[in-house]
């Protein structure tokens, strides 16, 4: 509990420490033959997490949503991928496209997976799901030889396994009777059909307790873990593993309001905002503090806080804590466990920052950058656009409260997509209420602007510079000035801002800036660990407002925000762009 400089509410992912977990877990099962693969879906397909783990020593990765895949596709993860969900029909391209392997159940979807197998000229694998007894997904085991049958008859699909998913809908333990019926199915459909089976993948995290006790695993050789690697318990009590850490996730939710109050609400109780009816313990007046965390974030009734705090309630927006002895103020922030809900909820949440804490120095950051940056430029050319034809609004005319910065084009009319002209106009209100304006920089740029930017900047660095090269000089350009034809600000969903803080007269500070001149370097990387305590402060605030209205901020640039774009598709892990170049 303290201040601290970034973005609330977050969810602090200590890499570290699940590395520690999986690294453990990898040689727990290891020790009686049996393989992990790493779920990546409770993180949402979180690169750095999904990075963490393959350097673990975890070779395949599942998630049951495609989008998640493609992100950590997209960000370079090297891995086998496989779809932990059974795919839909509508799904099935994609699937074949971005999955090396899937779960099944249907027949139907396995042969609409061939079609698009055979299309693509590619082998997809297919584990078949077996139902013994909790009652989600699962072939019966009197379908199971007709499946068979019919699946090794199919072009393109490749028969690699057979699985079992216990303790997810119905709670039903695994334990020696159900995985010794899977061992006996395996061994069943390997004599019946002369193959060997690659995986019999007897569950996931709740297999903890029937693997420390069993003495002979048959043929279970892999189990899917998510929750036990995050939160370092089984899942049928929810124990801890002996030797992993159970606080690698951490919510920080920072304190908006402190002050006493009754513990009793006053009138006629009702159904409050999430149609439920509250009751209230008497507690004479208390001191009450609220969080900048509602239910949109998190799934609040799956929260611990560390500190010796109460949860009393919670809206869509706001959890209110009792704060007994504890002394709170505005601005500090609190520290939560979460259980499994909780962090699937909190992950997913677009409102919630996802920081890794492991901290790292500025060269190592800076580097980081750069490699992210090759990958993003890598991966622009094959967003494909599919342009929905908005218009260009000029935010000159919107009569929003807003300060616009002098251009190198004359009659500049700060024109941007029709979406990101709403989104600049609640920007804006949100800071008339902190006597604070936004500054527009930039917004939709022809390609004979960004040349009269490009050549301005060379022309500076050739008098900075007068022994470099061209070449050199063209090269340090584009470290933050795209070439005329490449720029995002071609698209309309590119914005350039800064703030204005009324109350001081003055630009806000954001580390690299003297009013409105940036200076350029790699200190204008958004997250740099070397700048101010008010510059990150400041850029906090830029970023957030940015954030939560759906941009994404520029690898390099903390002033620079894409919607709808390439840019935008990239980070936000979309195979398409509705925002393609507009030259004129």
């Amino acid at each position: 509990m303290g201040l601290h400089e970034m973005l609330t509410p977050r969810i602090e992912i200590d890499l570290e420490k699940i590395a520690h977990n999986a690294k453990t877990l990898i040689e727990l099962y290891g020790s009686k033959g049996i393989g992990v693969i790493g779920v990546t879906k409770a993180v949402c397909g979180n690169p750095d997490i999904a990075n963490a783990l393959v350097k673990s020593g975890i070779r395949t990765l599942a998630d049951s949503r495609i989008e998640n895949i493609r992100r950590m596709l997209n960000a370079g993860v090297q891995a086998q991928f496989l779809l932990s969900r059974t795919p839909s029909l509508s799904q099935a391209e994609a699937v074949v496209k971005y999955a090396d392997i899937s779960l099944n159940s249907e027949l139907s979807v396995i042969e609409k997976l061939s079609t698009y197998a055979m299309d693509c000229d590619r082998t997809h694998s297919v584990i078949l799901m077996v139902e013994l007894g909790d009652l989600r997904e699962g072939l019966m085991p009197s379908e199971l030889e007709e499946t068979v049958t019919r699946v090794l008859e199919l072009s393109g699909i490749a028969l690699v396994g057979i699985g079992a998913n216990l303790a997810c809908l119905a709670g039903v333990a695994p334990d020696a009777e159900n995985m010794g019926h899977l061992s006996a199915i395996a061994n069943d459909i390997e004599r019946k059909f002369a193959l060997t089976l690659e995986y019999v993948s007897g569950g996931n995290s709740a297999n903890y307790n029937w693997l420390v006790s069993a003495i002979d695993v048959g043929r279970v050789n892999n189990v899917r873990l998510g929750e036990s690697i995050y939160l370092g318990c089984e899942t049928l009590f929810r124990e801890p593993i002996p030797g992993l850490y159970t606080d690698a996730m951490t919510l920080v939710s920072e304190i908006i309001e402190s002050k006493t109050k009754p513990s009793l609400p006053c009138g006629k109780i009702c159904q409050n905002a999430v149609g439920n009816v509250p009751k209230f313990k008497d507690r004479g007046e208390i001191r009450r503090a609220i969080l900048s965390t509602g239910l949109q974030d998190v799934l609040v009734p799956g929260l611990t806080p560390r500190a010796d705090i109460e949860i009393i309630g919670a809206s869509s927006d706001h959890i209110i804590v009792d704060a007994k002895t504890t002394e709170l103020q505005v601005g500090w922030e609190l520290e939560f466990d979460l259980n499994y809900g909780a962090l699937v909820s909190a992950m997913t949440s677009l409102y919630v920052n996802k920081v890794p804490s492991d901290r790292v120095n500025a060269h190592e950051y800076c580097e980081l950058v750069e490699q992210e940056y090759r990958r993003h430029v890598q991966l622009l050319p094959t967003i494909e656009i599919k342009e929905d034809h908005s218009p260009l609004l000029s935010l000159n005319e919107s009569g929003f409260n807003l300060i616009f910065e002098e251009s190198v084009k004359e009659d500049y009319k700060y024109m941007v997509r029709e979406a990101v002209f709403e989104k600049i106009g609640r920007i804006s209100k949100r800071l008339d209420k902190e006597d604070k304006t936004l500054i527009m920089r930039s917004t939709w740029r022809s390609f004979e602007h960004q040349r009269l930017l490009w050549e301005e900047r060379v022309e500076a660095l050739e008098k900075e510079y007068p022994n470099k090269q061209i070449e050199e000089i063209e090269e340090l350009v584009s470290y933050f000035i795209a070439p005329p034809s490449k720029s995002m600000h071609a698209t309309g969903g590119a914005v350039d801002a800064l703030i204005y803080d009324l109350k001081n007269d003055c630009v806000m500070r954001f580390g690299t800036n003297d009013g409105l001149k940036i200076n350029l370097n790699d200190k204008c990387y958004p997250y740099h660990p070397y700048i101010t305590p008010e510059a990150k402060t400041n850029r906090k605030l830029l970023i957030g407002l940015f954030e939560e209205e759906g941009f994404v901020t520029d690898i390099k640039e903390y002033w620079h925000f894409d919607y709808g774009n390439a840019a935008w598709a990239i980070e936000k892990g979309r195979e398409r762009a509705i925002y393609g170049i507009i030259e004129a």
